[in-house]
């Protein structure tokens, strides 16, 4: 059905050539409408598709940087709230360390007061002692010389009067235990003195240690008083809240697109 006469294709070009007066004047229309509007022609040349791409490819980019901000945030974020854990962590340690200073050397503190007060008590009873012996060996002394005059006394008696009898005797023997008991006496000062003396200097040492650890006990007081507060301020990255994890679905189209 496709083939046609000769006759019939020659009619037709005669038809096609011979225009008559409407086809003229729409020609003459057309030809003035291309005239008056061809430089907007030349620029509407993007298609719907082409024209939507420039925006969807913004709105791609929009999403994907989105996602990279959101993931660095969140890296950061971590970052953040792990270098304030480890700081935390490290500032109880300290606190933690001072306060077992503190601790230790208040219990060296008491000990080296109680010691110095015990110290400082026997030497006041060593004193006190010396001071009896010094008074008793006194008095021994004083016995004894007396007993010495009794025995010179004796001698006084007449040639025919002199004897060896019982109160003789006992003089002699009062003589030697008096002797005995100064120079029991007169060892005992010695040792007291020297045990004084030693007492002394273990007292002047436990002084200057006493006064040692009470600067060190301030220090360290004072020390983890300025450095406790740092455990309770938390940082400005510890304070702010996360924030809503952003999620994305994908579409029918394949977009991914924030819920």
């Amino acid at each position: 059905w496709l083939k046609f006469s000769q006759a019939q294709l020659d009619s037709g070009g005669s038809q096609q050539h011979a225009r008559g007066p409407l086809a003229v004047t729409m020609s003459h229309r057309s030809g003035d409408f291309d005239a008056v509007c061809g430089n907007v022609h030349t620029q509407s040349h993007r298609f719907p598709k082409q024209w939507a791409a420039s925006s969807n490819n913004y709105l791609q980019a929009a999403r994907r940087h989105c996602r990279q901000a959101w993931w660095l945030r969140s890296a950061v974020g971590d970052e953040c709230r792990t270098v304030s854990k480890k700081r935390a962590e490290q500032s109880s340690a300290v606190n933690y360390a001072l306060r077992e200073r503190v601790a230790e050397t208040d219990n060296l503190y008491r000990s080296l007061r109680s010691s110095l007060a015990a110290t400082t008590s026997e030497l006041q009873e060593l004193s006190m002692a010396r001071q009896q012996v010094l008074r008793e060996l006194h008095d021994n002394r004083v016995r004894k010389r007396r007993t010495e005059q009794c025995l010179l006394n004796r001698t006084q008696r007449p040639p025919r009067e002199a004897l060896r009898d019982t109160a003789e005797v006992m003089l002699e023997h009062e003589l030697t235990k008096l002797q005995e008991t100064i120079d029991v006496q007169a060892v005992s000062v010695r040792e007291i003195e020297a045990r004084t003396s030693k007492l002394q200097k273990l007292k002047k040492a436990l002084e200057s240690d006493l006064l040692d650890k009470k600067q060190a006990l301030e220090v360290d007081l004072g020390t983890l008083q300025m450095h406790a507060p740092a455990r309770q301020h938390r940082s400005h990255s510890a304070r702010v809240p996360r924030r809503r994890q952003m999620t994305y679905s994908e579409s029918r189209s394949g977009r991914l697109t924030p819920r």
